[in-house]
This record gives structure tokens, sequence and C-alpha cells, in this order.
């Protein structure tokens, strides 16, 4: 069984025309160097800062009825 884990990745997207704006992605995959490779393959122009594991709980959504 392959176990993935969520990675976070902060930096900021640095644009030709110099717009600049800060952010975080988050891929979930085997290894960090893998949530790496895929952030640069997707966002050319995202320059990485840093990587954390985002061990959190997730949130479990129950319906709700509307009336």
């Amino acid at each position: 069984m392959i176990e993935e884990t969520k990675f976070i990745i902060s930096g900021r997207f640095e644009r030709p025309n110099g717009w600049v704006m800060r952010d975080e992605l988050a891929y979930i995959s085997a290894t960090k160097q893998q949530a790496i490779d895929t952030c640069q393959r997707l966002h050319p122009d995202f320059h990485i800062h840093t990587v954390r594991v985002d061990d959190t709980m997730p949130e479990v959504v129950r319906p709700q009825r509307l009336i």
C-alpha cells in the first residue's frame, strides 16, 4: 500500500511583468521531492521558500437538512 502525505509549499509567484504574489500550494504525494517536482512542473513562475507536512485531520462534512 502506498502511503501519501499532504505537503504545503510556501513561496511566491514572480511573473515576467513584475507581478509578485505570495501563496501556499498543497500537494498530496508519496515524497517531499515528488511534491516539489509537481509544483515546479505545474507552476514554473512559483519560487519555493519552504515545504512542510500538513498533518491536520481533514474536516468531515455532514449533510444537514435545510428545513
